[in-house]
């Protein structure tokens, strides 16, 4: 997990999200894109999620992690709090992040 501030003075914690995927058949329950995990981007008032990024994301700048949150998808926020990515909304998720 890191936070970083955007050249608008705005802070951002972004963090790993790697989710255990629960098959049944051929079909997934994740979203397409999302089984190999995302990052997740979280401000006070903005949650986006980035599925396709470098495994090194850690070793950036903040200068690099914004520009990975200038291509990240902005994403619902049910529940207005750190790691909601995490807790699935709900304290009985799989998902695990990868430190």
């Amino acid at each position: 997990m890191r936070t970083f501030h955007d050249v608008g003075g705005g802070e951002w914690t972004v963090f790993e999200v790697r989710r255990a995927v629960t098959v049944k058949g051929d079909r997934s329950y994740l979203p397409h894109g999302y089984g190999d995990g995302w990052l997740c981007f979280e401000s006070a008032t903005t949650k986006k999620r980035l599925t396709r990024y470098p495994e090194r994301w850690r070793e950036f700048s903040d200068a690099e992690l914004e520009n990975l949150l200038g291509q990240a998808l902005v994403a619902p926020r049910a529940n207005p709090r750190l790691g909601d990515d995490l807790l699935g909304g709900q304290s009985t998720s799989s998902d695990v992040r990868a430190d």
